[in-house]
Parts: C-alpha cells; sequence; structure tokens
C-alpha cells in the first residue's frame, strides 16, 4: 500500500515538492546499517499530524537521509561502534527538539496554541540528525573534540546531510531548478527545519533560532569568541548551530560553483553536482586534523581529496567557496614540513613509529607532563603516508564557573609527523599548549552561556528507556554536555547533539 510523505519541510513553502503519495521505501538490506523503528504503523494514507503519517514521515525520511549518503560516501555498515541498527524515535516525548546522543536519533512533538509541532515529520530535521550519526560513524573521535568549530563542524554536517538528502530528490531538484538555475538566492533546499524555527518563533519570536539556518548566506569567518554570545533571529553568534553556518555556507557555494561549471543546467547535472561536493566533504571530514581551526583544516582536506579523486578538478572552486567566507585554505600548507624534530625519519604506514628522540621532542615541545603517554598511528592524507601523534592535554575548568571547581576535560592534541632530510619533522601547524588551553576554555564558555550544561549527574537515556516513553509527555534535557565523576575524578563529557539550541524561554519548559 502507499503512503504519505513530505521530501522536505512542511513549512518548505509553495515553491517546494508538497505532501505526495508513494511506495514506502523497502527494508534495508541485512549487510547494511539500519534502524530500528518504534510503534510502527500498518501501511496507509494517513493524514498528517496522526500517528500513523508521523511513523511513516519519520522512516522515509531517515531512509531517504542513508541513501542520499550511500550515493556518494559509500555502503554505511556500522554506526558508530560498530553497531548495526539505532532507534528512530519519531516521538519521544513533549519537547520542540530533536537530538542524536549515540543511543537514538530521536524526535520530540510541542503544541503551541492551536498548533502541533512534531520534529519528526520533517525531513530536513530527520535527516540532520542521521547526519550526526553519519558523522560519527566516520570519524567518531569528534565527538568529544572541545573546540567550538569542531561542534559546529557537526552542526554544519548536519545540515549538509539535510541539503544532500533534498537534491537527492527528483523532483526536489525539478522544483529547484524551476526557482533558481544559479542556487544563489534564498530557495526552500537551503533553508532548513522552518517549521521547527516557526515553533520557536511563536514562543519567544526575538530568539536566535526563531529564523532557519540558511545554507545559501554571506557570513564570515571570525574567531567564535570574539563574536556576542547571543544575537537576534539568524545572527552569527559564537554558539555551534548559529556558528556552523559559516561551513554550510562554504558547502553550498561549492554545490553551486560545481553546478554552474555543468555544461547543461539540468536535474540530473545538478544530482552531479551535489554528488562531487558530498565526496569530498566525507573525504574531508574523514582526514582534517582535528584542531581549533577546524572549518580551515577540512577545506585544506577537500582540497587535497580532490587532488587524489578528481586531479584537481575542482580545487580552485573549493578555494573561492571557502574564501568567500573568509576561510582561507593554503591547503599544501598542511603537508608542508613547518618543524625539524630530533631523531630520524618516523616509519610509517599502518605500523607507524617514532623513535625516542623525537617522542622526547614532540612532548616537551606540547608541554605534556613527564612520563605522560603519547600515542602514535598511521594516518593518509592525498595518499601520503604520515604518523599521527596525539597527546591528551587535560585541561582544568575551574576558573571558569564555581559548579566546574575539580572539573577537568581531554583535549586530544594531534600532531601529524613526517620526513624532511631524514629527520623527523612536523607537517604542518604545531600546537602548543597556551592555544589549546584558551580554545577550550572558550568553547566551554559558550556551553556555560547557553545552558547546555548539565550538573545534576543525570545522562543520556538507554535505548531501552527511550523506546518505553515514546509518546509520552516527559521532559527532557537541552543540554550537550554533562558533568561525569569517574574513580572520583570529575570530567566533563558530551551526551548529544541536538538539532536546535532553545533555552532561556520558561515557556518551553512547560
Amino acid at each position: 500500500m502507499p503512503i504519505n510523505f513530505i521530501p522536505n519541510d512542511p513549512l518548505a513553502g509553495s515553491s517546494a515538492p508538497g505532501e505526495r503519495v508513494t511506495t514506502k521505501r523497502k527494508n534495508r538490506p541485512a549487510s547494511r546499517a539500519s534502524f530500528t523503528f518504534s510503534n510502527p504503523s500498518p501501511d496507509g494514507t494517513f493524514a498528517a499530524g496522526t500517528p500513523g503519517f508521523l511513523f511513516w514521515q519519520c522512516r522515509e525520511a531517515g531512509l531517504a537521509a542513508l541513501e542520499a549518503w550511500e550515493s556518494f560516501a559509500g555502503q554505511l555498515t556500522r554506526w558508530q561502534g560498530n553497531r548495526k541498527k539505532l532507534p528512530l524515535l519519531q516521538d519521544v516525548a513533549e519537547k520542540l527538539n530533536a537530538f542524536y546522543d549515540r543511543d537514538s536519533f530521536s524526535f520530540f512533538h510541542k503544541t503551541i496554541g492551536t498548533k502541533t509541532f512534531f520534529s519528526g515529520a520533517s525531513t530536513d530535521v530527520v535527516s540532520h540528525e542521521v547526519g550526526h550519526g553519519l558523522l560519527d560513524s566516520i570519524r567518531p573521535e569528534l565527538w568529544d573534540a572541545p573546540f567550538l568549530e569542531a561542534g559546529a563542524f557537526h552542526e554544519a554536517f548536519g545540515d549538509c546531510m539535510a541539503v544532500l538528502t533534498a537534491l537527492n530528490d527528483l523532483d526536489t531538484r525539478k522544483k529547484l531548478l524551476a526557482s533558481t538555475t544559479t542556487l544563489r538566492k534564498r530557495n526552500f533546499v537551503e533553508s532548513t527545519a522552518e517549521e521547527l524555527s516557526d515553533g520557536i518563533r511563536r514562543l519567544q519570536a526575538t530568539h536566535n533560532a526563531a529564523e532557519p539556518r540558511h545554507a545559501f548566506n554571506t557570513f564570515q569567518f571570525q574567531i567564535p569568541e570574539t563574536l556576542p554570545d547571543d544575537g537576534g533571529p539568524g545572527e552569527l553568534i559564537d554558539e555551534v548551530h548559529s556558528f556552523g553556518m559559516v561551513f554550510t555556507g562554504c558547502f553550498y557555494d561549492l554545490i553551486a560553483a560545481i553546478f554552474a561549471a555543468q555544461s547543461a543546467k539540468t536535474e540530473a547535472k545538478l544530482l552531479a553536482s551535489a554528488k562531487a561536493a558530498g565526496a569530498l566533504l566525507v573525504e574531508g571530514a574523514k582526514t582534517a586534523p582535528i584542531t581549533p581551526r577546524f572549518f580551515q583544516a577540512v577545506g585544506r582536506a577537500m582540497v587535497l581529496a580532490d587532488q587524489q579523486l578528481n586531479g584537481g578538478a575542482n580545487r580552485d572552486r573549493i578555494r573561492a567557496a571557502f574564501e568567500k567566507h573568509n576561510v582561507l585554505l593554503g591547503a599544501n600548507a598542511m603537508l608542508a614540513p613547518a618543524a625539524a624534530l630530533a631523531g630520524g625519519a618516523p616509519r610509517l604506514g599502518r605500523r607507524a613509529a617514532i623513535g625516542p628522540a623525537t617522542r622526547k621532542d614532540l612532548a616537551a615541545r606540547l608541554g605534556a607532563a613527564r612520563g605522560a603517554r603519547l600515542s602514535v598511528e598511521g594516518a593518509e592524507v592525498s595518499g601520503q603516508p604520515f604518523a599521527r601523534v596525539v597527546h591528551t592535554q587535560k585541561v582544568a575548568l575551574g576558573t571558569l564557573d564555581n559548579r566546574l571547581k575539580g572539573v577537568t576535560i581531554d583535549a586530544d592534541v594531534a600532531v601529524m609527523v613526517g620526513e624532511s632530510g631524514g629527520r623527523a619533522a612536523v607537517m604542518g601547524h604545531m600546537p602548543e599548549p597556551v592555544s589549546t588551553e584558551r580554545e577550550v576554555h572558550a568553547f566551554v564558555e559558550s556551553l556555560l552561556s547557553h545552558g547546555q550544561i548539565e550538573f545534576d549527574g543525570g545522562g543520556p537515556r538507554t535505548r531501552a528507556a527511550m523506546a518505553s516513553v515514546a509518546g509520552r509527555k516527559e521532559a527532557v534535557s537541552r543540554e550537550t554536555h554533562r558533568v561525569k565523576t569517574v574513580g572520583g575524578k570529575k570530567a566533563l563529557e558530551r551526551v548529544r547533539f541536538h538539532c536546535r539550541r532553545f533555552d532561556r524561554c520558561p515557556a518551553c519548559e512547560r
């Protein structure tokens, strides 16, 4: 039997494809990663707002995101943690939000006046959250990276997946090209989660998230801590969802640039352009070193990936797209020797290793305590092998807030080591302890200012618990991090990525 499905957002507008009657997607093959579903409904063309519609809409949107991913990134066989399936929970509780927490993709509802908003009814929102899970499957180290740009990239990646999921739909591409053949104006594809933003607007019209996030934008990169903590609807602020729009703007401009170079402005060429950009995004996300300036690192890795995959066909387009947003690349610097180290050239390949003299030299430069462990692993960037050396720097947070007295957070500081003149050498950026500590503090200050740290010891739900409360009215935390005590030591850890930052509004807690 057919089902009803909205391929974009319920408030995407009259130029977007509306609700359609369609055949449901087949279940995923057993060899690939997939979802488990809660409160399933029989097949049918249910009306929007009903449990039957919400089940099929959320299921179809989640599978559409995986289908889009596999069109440019290859088969998804495991989620993070080597799991085959994760729950896709279309309506867990009452809240104007959605999140991915490594245990589930969870969506909620909120009644405001006479209207009930269902985050699981938006293909934009569902594909965004699935995007978090997809990124986590290829780069799990980003989960706990204590830099604002790393968190902002995770949010941007979710929005990029929403754009790519939309462009993987034939009717969407046709409708978009009927509106713009250059992609360079506001449209229903580059705008994401319009209905959820409308719900926030109804509760607090001046809230930063009361305007949908836009991939087509002119935001310019600035050091995040130099931005204001808050701002009006859609303004660029020092917060991961907002700041992520800088990277999303770079990515959207890259799709537009690749499409502009096509011989014909057809829906097929638009699909090819989106896939090409998506493949570069995935390769960049996989290989970029995690540094405070992570947007630049990903852009550089995308240039190098394009050289390897496409012979550099899109090199200038990638650079131009990032430069439009004041992210300057100079990708070759990522592979250039920057500082000589003591000791001979490292052993490269899968069993990479560095000598004792090199290890001692690096430990001193990184400010590592005597006896501190430096892990070494093989890494490859643009086909070139390196040794990735990682030092975990513990950063104390007590000076930021009295509630963080005795709390630390781990910052993994990575250095790429290669060879120069037969000696070991740092390739590209050489981090230093003071800058790392400052960037970590700036990130935690952003969490504090937006109420995103949980201090009462609560944590994410288990999969079983989340499934058991599906559909019930229950308070759900908006916090993304919590203080956890292990072995008598307190540490700050991430528990989730959620869809929209929405705080400082008493109405949303009722």
